[in-house]
């Protein structure tokens, strides 16, 4: 039964007009089915055909498009051809014509697409058609990267200092990164071990704070904090040897006087 309906559906198809005219929307609208229109399209695969049903008779589109007389416009691009639309009942025609449309004329559409097959179906009528999406233009190579030239490291790097081969010279220097590599030098040596006490690391990380930054002891909007200095372990052991040492003359002096 389903071989006899196929080369109905196929001898249907094959009587149709070749061309037509889609000048005047709405004149003629389908009156069939859209399950038996995509069944006319004998070349789409079964699965597909299946795909496309459904979609329809639930009325998920994949989008709403403006059809008009040189283009169909939608977020997708798209072929301008109409072909295999329907008319009446069951009258199929392969090509579709709307060269006598106003050029401002806007006729709105649904477009159901399933693996490369998208029907056209217009509200204004509903003559189910087919309309081809066209695949997205290659993107915009990316520019190559910008080469960096040996004199350029620097701004990047921010110091010469770096044992590079083509590191330039002193004499290839600006004035102005001559200055800066002479004060970057200039710069107070870091703390060493023998100079690791309360005092003189307060007074390099004095030395060390930019203008306007405040101090250890100081904030930029603060008052002057005072600092107490804490005696270290050598001073606490020289001050109690005196003592120890002027209670042992005391005592030996009253001695003497008894």
């Amino acid at each position: 039964m389903s071989t006899l309906l196929a080369i109905a559906l196929a001898a249907t198809v094959a009587s149709a007009p070749t061309d037509c005219s889609w000048d005047r929307p709405g004149a003629n609208p389908y009156t069939g089915t859209p399950e038996a229109a995509i069944d006319r399209y004998t070349d789409i695969p079964e699965n597909v055909r299946r795909k496309l049903k459904h979609r329809l008779s639930y009325g998920n589109p994949d989008e709403k498009v403006d059809i008009k007389r040189d283009a169909i416009s939608g977020k997708y691009d798209y072929s301008p051809t109409i072909r295999d639309m329907h008319f009446g009942k069951a009258q199929v025609c392969h090509t579709v014509s709307r060269s006598k449309w106003a050029a401002d004329r806007v006729e709105p559409g649904a477009v159901y697409c399933a693996d490369s097959h998208c029907i056209l179906v217009p509200e204004i009528c509903g003559n189910v058609s087919r309309i081809t999406r066209l695949a997205p233009g290659a993107a915009a190579a990316a520019p190559p990267p910008e080469e960096v030239s040996a004199q350029e490291w620097g701004e990047h790097v921010g110091n010469y200092e770096l044992g590079l081969v083509d590191a330039p010279e002193e004499d290839e220097l600006d004035p102005n990164r001559r200055a800066l590599r002479e004060l970057l030098n200039s710069a107070p040596a870091a703390v060493t071990p023998a100079e690791d006490t309360p005092y003189a690391r307060q007074r390099n990380l004095a030395a060390e704070q930019p203008p306007g930054a405040g101090s250890p002891t100081r904030g930029p909007n603060r008052e002057e904090v005072p600092v107490t200095a804490v005696p270290e372990a050598d001073t606490w052991a020289m001050m109690l040897g005196g003592l120890g040492l002027m209670g042992y003359m005391a005592r030996r002096q009253r001695r003497k006087q008894a």
